[in-house]
């Protein structure tokens, strides 16, 4: 009798545990695939930029098309290198090292541009005239925006229809609501 109830209870734990190890692996894989569907799918601020956020951020699960001139780099962070005549240059990266999160754009005027968890521009750069700060209020935030979307926005549009099977969008914004609200 108590073989069979020790025997009942280890089968009955291992098979909670399993359970709990899948729903927990799955659950994340599945949100951080299909974050650029679900950050579009989510409610947002105005300003905020929640599908270049959630691209940069999982590129290492999400899919990244092949193009002429586009480079992919997964060295302690996310670069995406954008390269014209050999000699144009414009980067995006998110540096996943950092105690906050920080997304850097960097154009062929030698201008570094850095936004925030929300990714919205919180400091600006001008490396042409030395390191002097640009005051972003300044800054064509909107045709900033636009530029990065001009070369970078392949990316969201590869994964923003991707459907996932099981639609996880309740979770995801439980997970990321206050960040882009």
């Amino acid at each position: 009798m108590n073989k069979i109830i020790i025997t009942c209870l280890t089968t009955f734990f291992a098979t909670i545990g399993l359970i709990h190890l899948y729903d927990n692996w799955y659950i994340d894989y599945n949100l951080r695939k299909y974050s650029v569907y679900y950050a579009h799918n989510m409610e947002h601020n105005e300003g905020t930029h929640p599908e270049l956020a959630m691209a940069l951020e999982n590129m290492d699960v999400i899919y990244k098309p092949d193009k002429k001139n586009i480079r992919y780099r997964e060295d302690g962070g996310y670069t995406i290198n954008k390269n014209f005549l050999d000699s144009e240059q414009f980067s995006i990266n998110y540096n996943r090292g950092e105690k906050e999160l920080l997304y850097g754009y960097y154009d062929i005027t030698y201008k570094s541009y850095y936004f925030n968890g929300a990714f919205k521009l919180t400091r600006a750069y001008d490396s042409s005239v030395g390191h002097d700060e640009i005051d972003i209020k300044t800054v064509d935030q909107e045709a900033l925006y636009k530029e990065i979307y001009n070369n970078f926005g392949f990316l969201v549009e590869a994964n923003v229809n991707r459907k996932p099977l099981i639609n996880m969008q309740k979770e995801f914004n439980k997970k990321y609501y206050k960040r882009f609200n």
